[in-house]
């Protein structure tokens, strides 16, 4: 598992420190423009491209040839791929705490309580629709769709971002609420959703010859 894990992130090491200029290019657009909100939100995009990266990646070099016949190694290469977006889940929520924490204007009206289990959600979210349908179509027949979806998220930031308004006055509506039940419900959904997305995956992985 650690071998897979090594291989991934060494395979991606050139878009890692190109996804590490575009972070830091959004943080100064953002932090110029007041709409720092949005940089927690780019989290969301980065495991769909890097997944979408890693499996073409493996589709050119064949990477994936030799354990078309052994059930065992496919299943270990599939939760792999899904414990490398958590990786990618757990660091964008170490870093929105920190960014609540050392900008105080930033993530103000988000609970301390919420931010983990909402980005943990957030980052798996696209991820857990995305492998599966790799798995069951290919990368070449979902990477279209996803080239789509990711123009629609940038908008989508950037409406947000643009628009603290909207995201305080539903908080504010959340913040009525139990927030320790709200937190617990956010993180056995992403819990319940990569299991289903999982389980799904080595099914239509076990299914390829």
């Amino acid at each position: 598992m650690k071998a897979l894990l090594y291989k991934d992130f060494v395979a991606l090491k050139k878009s890692l420190l190109l996804l590490a200029i575009l972070v830091i290019a959004v943080g100064i657009y953002s932090f110029w423009q007041g709409t720092i909100l949005i940089l927690p939100l780019i989290f969301m995009l980065m495991p769909v491209i890097l997944l979408g990266l890693l499996f073409s990646y493996d589709a050119k070099s064949g990477a994936d040839q030799d354990t078309a016949s052994d059930p065992m190694k496919r299943r270990t290469i599939v939760l792999s791929r899904y414990i490398f977006v958590w990786i990618i889940s757990i660091v964008g929520a170490i870093f929105a705490l920190l960014l609540k924490l050392i900008m105080k204007d930033a993530l103000s009206d988000v609970p301390w309580c919420l931010i983990a289990p909402a980005m943990l959600l957030l980052v798996t979210f696209l991820s857990s629709i995305q492998l599966p349908l790799i798995y069951k179509l290919g990368i070449e027949k979902v990477k279209s769709v996803f080239v789509f979806i990711y123009f629609v998220l940038f908008a989508l930031f950037f409406y947000v971002g643009g628009n603290e308004d909207l995201l305080s006055e539903f908080l504010t509506k959340m913040t009525q609420l139990n927030l320790k039940v709200i937190s617990l419900i956010l993180f056995c959904t992403a819990i319940c959703l990569n299991v289903v997305s999982f389980a799904l995956s080595v099914s239509y992985s076990d299914k390829k010859e």
